[in-house]
């Protein structure tokens, strides 16, 4: 795994090496191991590198074609790519190496834009065209790796991270107010929505081009739709091993150990029990534990690496953990609030010590039905599931994710307002976010609550539900999530704690062949009366311990308890009503009534607290001192942003 950047130039001035050198540094934690650059006049790349196949410097990007007028900056691992080296050989391409980033250099070559199509990975890419003066980048199919970009004038910059942009004089450092309203609702930074002013992401399965100063982007894949003759459901459990095994097998191919996160859970038991096939020789095996009995689930690991024969390795969790929040909220670029980072981020660096890639069971989720809460087929259209609506209001009540300490509303509020029947793409959106849109009308200063209303009307979330259509309500629930949620949480997730510790991470699940299959089946396969991954649990049942086929989880740390003990002075400190009169973006005496409410042990508010800390631990990263709201008659008359 690697980082990228690079500058083009409209205007066809040069590149400064600095700016290039600059923009490499801040992306050394991603590439520990090489950096490269090339420059051609307006054009510059970057490069840092973490050797993953073929160590030797034949790997060393940027790499180019035979006769240099092709160049490429690669982050990513193509799967099942020999024969197609083999196809390129016999068509008279010479190799230089033995890694996958010269196929696509040469296929490119070969097939031009859609060689994309060819591509089966993990990717984010920039080319250059050296005849044609074109740029062109790309990312794979579901945004496993990232890669912003940004216009400043006639200035093309593009990265892995935002912060290597910064590095750039053109690029402005103006955190955009409006798109906090959108993480403050989500706890991560919707795609298509930047902190930044300016910057944007290639979006999955998308390239984008720059030739004679015109940007075009262009979509090469799209989820599939389920299949009228679908296979029966004991069909689909025969088959779903053997296609499993072929995808972590492929993506066990590396000239550097291989383990895997085992967190107790089915998707990283079921990767393990593949791997642990395939592998010649022992298999490493990671998991977290705490102290808390409700979210330690390394009892389970243990059993799953004891009945699976893996060598496994236990990191002890506790209070502590959040002494290195700050450097987690540096290492995550944007405000990321999702409390499993904390663990993930410790884990990271504890398994880097042992190996330099993992497997892990992200994309299970959100292809095979994993959330049975989220994904429920007619949700509440029947008693029942208004029932078990409400049910879920008052557990959310309990755990902060849904809770009103804001205002005076109470719990029973919260279980009315949700048990009554709301619009489907309101009910899915709500289901994961950590404020509603009734609380952010509160917790915002009066001069931009609007922007709330704005925001949730422009949800990404939303969107992304009535974009999709069909009869079948758990696949158009499973397309949304792949659009949303699994970019804009798990991958960034995953992506950013895991090249942080310079460890690559890849994810079997999300092997396009396996997703292509498992999106082509219903939803009846996946979800039945309130369980997940029906058909996985079917096909691994004989070979997996009970453990790990216990109901879903979750992968979350005792953050209640710890923010109550420990972490309690940094709540106080980060949040305190100086700190956010001084932003102007938040109501002080709002935010002060959800720490009292919390650290008072009068109900679990830790997501909302979380969500806060962490956007402002990353401001203050970022050296904001100024208020971040503009004045009032503005920011009434400007929407938010989608």
């Amino acid at each position: 795994m690697c980082g990228i950047a690079g500058i083009l130039h409209g205007d066809g001035a040069p590149v400064a090496e600095g700016v290039l050198r600059a923009m490499a540094g801040a992306l050394a934690h991603r590439g520990p191991d090489d950096e490269g650059f090339h420059q051609d006049g307006p054009l510059g790349l970057a490069h840092r590198r973490l050797s993953i196949l073929d160590l030797t410097a034949a790997g060393h990007q940027p790499m180019s074609n035979e006769d240099g007028t092709v160049w490429l900056v690669y982050n990513g691992q193509l799967y099942g790519f020999e024969p197609q080296r083999e196809w390129l050989r016999d068509r008279g391409h010479r190799f230089r190496s033995r890694t996958d980033t010269e196929i696509l250099v040469h296929l490119y070559e070969e097939k031009g834009d859609a060689f994309v199509q060819d591509l089966d990975g993990m990717f984010a890419f920039a080319l250059w065209d050296s005849r044609r003066r074109r740029l062109l980048l790309g990312r794979d199919r579901f945004g496993i790796k990232p890669l912003y970009y940004v216009r400043a004038g006639q200035t093309l910059a593009f990265a892995s991270e935002a912060r290597a942009l910064l590095a750039v004089p053109e690029v402005s450092a103006q955190v955009d107010p409006r798109a906090l309203v959108h993480y403050l609702y989500q706890s991560s930074v919707p795609g298509g929505i930047s902190t930044l002013e300016g910057l944007r992401q290639v979006r999955p399965a998308h390239t984008v081009s720059i030739e004679d100063g015109v940007l075009r982007e262009t979509r090469y894949w799209s989820v599939p739709r389920e299949e009228t003759d679908a296979p029966t459901f004991g069909e689909a459990v025969d088959v779903l091993g053997a296609r499993l095994r072929d995808a972590v097998r492929s993506h066990l191919v590396a000239d550097v150990a291989v383990g895997t996160f085992l967190s107790g859970g089915l998707d990283s038991a079921a990767v393990t029990l593949q791997a642990q096939r395939a592998i010649d020789g022992p298999l490493h095996t990671f998991s977290a534990r705490f102290d808390s009995p409700g979210h330690d689930e390394g009892g389970a690991a243990l059993e799953s690496a004891q009945a699976l024969g893996t060598i496994h390795h236990e990191l002890h969790l506790g209070p502590d953990a959040l002494d290195r929040l700050p450097a987690m909220v540096e290492a995550m670029d944007e405000p990321f609030a999702v409390s499993s980072i904390i663990a993930l981020y410790h884990l990271s660096r504890f398994a880097r010590e042992h190996v330099k890639v993992v497997l892990t069971g992200d994309g299970a989720d959100e292809i095979l039905g994993g959330y049975p809460w989220r994904h429920e087929p007619d949700w509440g259209r029947s008693a029942g599931t208004r029932a078990r609506l409400r049910g879920l209001a008052m557990s959310t009540v309990r755990s902060g994710r849904g809770a009103r300490a804001i205002g005076p509303g109470l719990a029973a509020q919260m279980a009315g307002r949700l048990g009554r029947l709301r619009h489907p793409d309101q009910r899915y959106a709500e289901i994961v976010c950590a404020f509603t849109p009734e609380e952010m009308r509160e917790l915002l200063v009066p001069e931009v609550a609007s922007w709330a209303q704005s925001a949730w009307a422009e949800s990404p979330l939303r969107r992304a539900y009535l974009e999709e259509d069909g009869p079948d309500d758990v696949n158009r629930r499973l397309r949304a999530d792949l659009r949303t949620t699994l970019v804009d949480e798990m991958l960034v997730k995953v992506d950013r704690t895991t090249m942080a510790a310079g460890l690559e991470a890849r994810v079997p699940f999300l092997d396009r062949a396996f997703v292509e299959w498992a999106m082509s089946l219903p939803g009846s396969y996946k979800v039945r009366q309130g369980v997940g991954k029906v058909v996985l649990r079917y096909a691994l049942a004989p070979d997996l311990p009970a453990a790990a086929l216990r109901p879903k989880h979750g992968f979350n740390v005792p953050l209640g308890d710890w923010l109550r003990g420990r972490g309690r002075a940094l709540v106080g400190d980060t949040l305190s009503p100086a700190t956010l009169r001084r932003r102007g973006l938040l109501r002080p005496e709002a935010v002060t009534r959800l720490v009292e409410a919390h650290l008072a042990g009068r109900g679990d508010y830790s997501r909302k607290l979380f969500t806060l800390l962490v956007l402002e631990l990353w401001l203050a990263a970022r050296g904001q001192a100024a208020a971040l709201v503009p004045p009032a008659a503005l920011a009434a008359a400007v929407p938010a942003r989608a």
